[in-house]
């Protein structure tokens, strides 16, 4: 029996007002579409850390703080993989007006209610609502079940808060 896979990610909304800092992903996975901020947690870093370090490579923002809004598990039925993918907010550091653009992809902060309409990862529209409702309390958690390792091929979701 194959050993089981587990690859821990990041993703970070980026407030300003009410808009949102997105990436048109160059590169695989997620070519073409439009995702939060984030990567890979790497060796000695925590969520958090990764959280940082990646909004910093992939946008030039370098966030005083975020806060852990939801923590997805993603479940991969054709190759038994499971994701944990550790969601932060955070809100715009002061300083340059505009983030930069990197070899990852091309930034964009867009309206919130512009999101639903737009070529987003699809686990996206799902957890907004939930991040971003008024009054929130406690974490987000989701769990989600694939086809393959693609975010466009969700199977079934259930969302609860802890």
């Amino acid at each position: 029996m194959a050993a089981h896979q587990v690859h821990l990610r990041t993703l970070c909304f980026v407030r300003d007002g009410d808009r949102v800092l997105l990436l048109r992903r160059r590169n695989p996975p997620n070519q073409g579409l439009y995702n939060a901020p984030g990567g890979k947690i790497e060796a000695q870093e925590d969520p958090y850390e990764a959280c940082l370090r990646e909004v910093r490579e992939e946008t030039g923002l370098r966030l005083r703080q975020a806060a852990l809004g939801a923590v997805l598990t993603i479940i991969t039925r054709s190759t038994g993989a499971q994701w944990l993918l550790f969601v932060f907010i955070a809100d715009r550091p002061p300083g340059p007006p505009d983030p930069v653009t990197t070899d990852e992809g091309d930034l964009s902060w867009v309206p919130l209610r512009e999101i639903a309409g737009m070529r987003v990862v699809s686990d996206i529209p799902l957890m907004l609502p939930h991040l971003f409702a008024a009054g929130r309390t406690g974490i987000l958690l989701g769990k989600i079940h694939c086809e393959n390792d693609d975010a466009d091929s969700i199977l079934s979701y259930a969302f609860r808060r802890a």
